[in-house]
């Protein structure tokens, strides 16, 4: 998303940062090494936050850091799920199709939203991304569900889940079926990845400064 929206990657002590102002409901920074020292993280976040013109919010991905000390509060917290490849043969009721078509992502991003009316969050250049393959369930030539699977590291990430969760992760499922699947949720998209026969493996929480 960071590189769709035209932002440089900077790699720090066990995170990644996007060098400009992040996409809605997208972080400044991910943790993605939990071996890191926690000082060292919470040095190179506190500069870039201290050089953020607006908010700035931080994906703690193993829930390893005391961020409050920097003035931060938990945006939200989830946990981390993983599903094996073919685990039960799926079907679905929706008809399912990859979206390559910058109109028809349009759609599908109202649908996401449920008919917000916002800027553009998913721009042409996310189409191209490596790996990135985006579902869409539809009825009727109306899209009533959808999610986007991320392949890298032979597993497929499952994120952007709308509608019917199950729907989607079964679409994932048969669209990646030597994959295992793995993401995070939390609330009702819990619960329904737990019915779909995932399992919880770890913790995160999303902080942000004001």
């Amino acid at each position: 998303m960071w590189r769709a929206h035209g932002l440089g990657i900077e790699r720090g002590d066990g995170f990644l940062a996007c060098t400009g102002i992040a996409p809605r409901f997208y972080p400044n920074v991910v943790t993605v090494d939990p071996a890191t020292d926690p000082a060292a993280q919470l040095q190179g976040i506190s500069q870039r936050a201290s050089r953020a013109p607006g908010p700035f919010s931080v994906k703690d991905s193993f829930r390893a850091l005391a961020l409050d000390s920097l003035g931060f509060e938990p945006l939200f917290e989830a946990r981390w799920i993983h599903r094996p490849a073919a685990v039960a043969r799926e079907t679905t009721r929706l008809n399912w199709r990859c979206v390559d078509d910058f109109g028809v992502l349009g759609d599908w991003e109202k649908a996401w939203s449920a008919g917000e009316d916002q800027h553009r969050l998913f721009l042409p250049a996310f189409l191209s991304g490596p790996g990135v393959t985006i579902l869409a369930g539809c009825a009727n030539n109306t899209i009533e569900a959808g999610c986007i699977v991320t392949a890298t590291a032979g597993v497929a990430g499952l994120s952007n889940v709308f509608g019917d969760a199950g729907e989607a992760i079964r679409a994932a499922a048969m669209m990646f079926p030597d994959l295992d699947l793995v993401g995070y949720e939390r609330g009702d998209g819990l619960d329904a990845a737990l019915d779909a026969g995932f399992r919880e493996v770890g913790d995160l929480v999303v902080w942000e400064r004001r």
